[in-house]
């Protein structure tokens, strides 16, 4: 039986190259003392899907759409570079909201993270743009201190809609 693969594939004759050949990838295979492959597993299997960093970005503003419609538009920048401690950042000349997806020491920065560093931006994006819309007559902002009273209640009042959404969707799964 001949497994060489033919430069001109020949419609009429079926492939012989087994299927177990094609099912494992290849970093994965390692030769047993029988000369039979075997595989060898991970050390530990992702616990959650990590959703692709172009998915993010539709994703987030979807989840906020649902739960605040913002008045004055905001660009939305999930940058990959790594941080150590830095999340994200508002940048109100520029209306740009910034969250890093990644840590410097352990990488992928879980989704709710990402999430509530996003909602934490938008909280500085509304207390500049709509202070209005919170029952307050100008933007809180205390020159020297990054988070105002105002802030607070602004990111208290996002995240408070996303927990009874939360809350709602888990009690329509529940037969």
């Amino acid at each position: 039986m001949d497994h060489t693969q033919h430069s001109s594939p020949n419609p009429g004759r079926r492939a012989e190259i087994h299927d177990g050949d094609v099912l494992t990838p290849h970093p994965e295979v390692v030769a047993g003392p029988s000369s039979a492959p075997s595989i060898r597993r991970p050390a530990q299997l992702p616990s959650r899907f990590d959703v692709p960093v172009s998915a993010l970005a539709p994703l987030f503003r979807a989840r906020l759409e649902r739960i605040y419609r913002c008045r004055v538009a905001f660009d939305l920048d999930l940058n990959t570079r790594a941080t150590t401690r830095v999340l994200g950042g508002y940048y109100k000349t520029r209306r740009l909201v910034r969250v890093y997806v990644n840590d410097t020491e352990l990488g992928r920065r879980p989704l709710e993270e990402l999430f509530d560093t996003f909602l934490h931006e938008v909280a500085h994006h509304l207390e500049y743009t709509e202070p209005t819309s919170f029952s307050a007559r100008a933007c809180g902002r205390v020159p020297g201190r990054m988070h105002s009273r105002l802030f607070w209640k602004i990111l208290g009042e996002i995240k408070y809609r996303w927990v009874i959404l939360q809350r709602q969707a888990a009690a329509a799964r529940q037969p």
